[in-house]
């Protein structure tokens, strides 16, 4: 996902700020942050012109004493394949009519500093936002890739160095759901989150579709250490008192097999659900890990699709079948609570 002028609103630094035209445009990708107050003086003066999706930051001082530059300048900016302009009220409280309508008319985003907020620390937050957005990019197809297959030991090397080198010897992985909260929202707290320095060298949190891949790291292997983390972790990215599923892997030595943490804690999760659990480790996931163990095999895929036909075309017709085998896992085999589940007792 990329950077929007919407997701630019939300940081910190531009929380105040206000949208005064082009809201059309909120959507508009954002990858760089310029800055226009010389530019338009004089012909010639800038030897490039403005890159293309960025957000250009003004004071105007550009058009003090000529106002009718402004239009000029909002028109040009728009024909450069600039997405965005933002405008610190010093030497205009407002901008012309023309130049508000023309930018209306092109979904072109106009927004006005909130605040006393300096330029170098919005660019400064703008840059930090899309790298982490960059990384988030390249990372999810990483996870979902240790799902998919076996790493050998030099790519499960390179995924710890690309995830957080800084990780200590001994990891746990967690897979994270909050109720209610789509992939979009995922993304969104991952973005705006700051945990301090202590947390970023001991964690990682990445996302995985509408889910959370956390890993927590010690020196040692602690419950009550990782346990500590956890919670402080939870703070930093607002999700304290939320509806969470976890699923947490065994914990392992940060040189051993790094890929089967993430592996583990995702299919814990997944059984979390089935057995409408809050938290389920995977060393109690007993059967399960036959399963999970084989869940991309082609053979497996071959055998279940052979073995659940008959439930599946009772099912096309209305049948019961279906809902008894799922209600029959849940019961975990045993008949009689099966019979209970499905109001047969």
């Amino acid at each position: 996902m990329a950077v929007t002028v919407k997701d630019l609103l939300g940081l910190d630094i531009m929380k105040n700020f206000k949208v005064i035209a082009g809201g059309g445009g909120l959507t508009k990708t954002i990858t760089a942050t310029e800055i226009l107050d010389f530019e338009f003086v004089q012909e010639g003066y800038r030897t490039r012109t403005f890159d293309g999706n960025s957000l250009v930051l003004s004071s105007l001082l550009f058009a003090k004493d000529r106002p009718e530059l402004i239009f000029e300048a909002i028109k040009k900016l728009v024909c450069l394949n600039v997405h965005a302009f933002a405008y610190k009220p010093v030497f205009f409280s407002e901008l012309p009519r023309e130049a508000l309508e023309y930018a209306e008319k092109m979904n072109f985003p106009i927004l006005e500093f909130g605040d006393d907020e300096f330029f170098e620390e919005i660019i400064f937050s703008i840059r930090g936002l899309i790298e982490k957005d960059k990384a988030l990019g390249f990372i999810e197809p990483l996870l979902q890739e240790m799902l998919d297959r076996e790493f050998t030991k030099e790519e499960a090397d390179a995924a710890r160095d690309r995830i957080n080198p800084l990780l200590r010897p001994v990891v746990v992985a967690l897979c994270v759901k909050v109720k209610d909260m789509d992939e979009c929202q995922v993304m969104q707290v991952i973005r705006r989150s700051k945990p301090d320095e202590r947390l970023r060298g001991k964690t990682f949190v990445g996302k995985l579709k509408d889910q959370f891949i956390i890993l927590l790291s010690h020196d040692e292997m602690n419950p009550a250490r990782y346990r500590a983390i956890f919670d402080d972790l939870l703070v930093a990215y607002g999700l304290s008192g939320n509806d969470l599923t976890i699923g947490i892997s065994q914990p392992r030595n940060i040189d051993d097999r790094f890929e089967l943490n993430i592996r583990e804690a995702y299919w814990s999760e997944k059984v979390a659900e089935i057995e409408n659990e809050n938290v389920k480790h995977y060393k109690n996931l007993g059967i399960y890990k036959l399963i999970v163990t084989h869940i991309n095999s082609k053979g497996t895929e071959e055998y279940m699709r052979e073995y659940l036909a008959p439930i599946f075309e009772e099912e096309d017709k209305d049948g019961d079948l279906l809902q008894t085998a799922i209600e029959y896992v849940l019961a975990k085999g045993d008949t009689i609570k099966a019979a209970e589940r499905l109001f047969l007792s």
